[in-house]
């Protein structure tokens, strides 16, 4: 069985923030380039969810061209995976989701 995604309000406002920075700062193209990154890195979620455990239950994966990592959470029983955030690998790593 397949696992459903849900993916929080604040990891929808991060992928936002990120589109505009790179749509403002570089290019359309670019930007456009982040999106099909962060669906590739997704899709890559769901097809096998038990990455790397950063911190208690959260996972992440890193985008392939991207300084970003999806963390997420996995709810087994339900089939279930739940973005948590999108988080930018150059901030501060005291910044990351706990």
């Amino acid at each position: 069985m397949a696992y459903n995604v849900k993916i929080s309000p604040v990891a929808k406002a991060e992928v936002r923030k990120a589109v505009a920075y790179y749509r403002k700062e570089a290019s359309l193209k670019v930007a456009q380039n982040f999106v099909a990154d962060y669906e590739l890195t997704l899709k890559k979620i769901v097809q096998k969810p038990f990455f790397q455990i950063y911190y208690k239950d959260f996972r992440g994966l890193t985008f392939s061209k991207y300084p970003y990592i999806i963390f997420y959470q996995i709810d087994e029983t339900n089939k279930f995976i739940f973005v948590k955030a999108v988080f930018n690998a150059s901030q501060d790593i005291g910044k990351r989701p706990k």
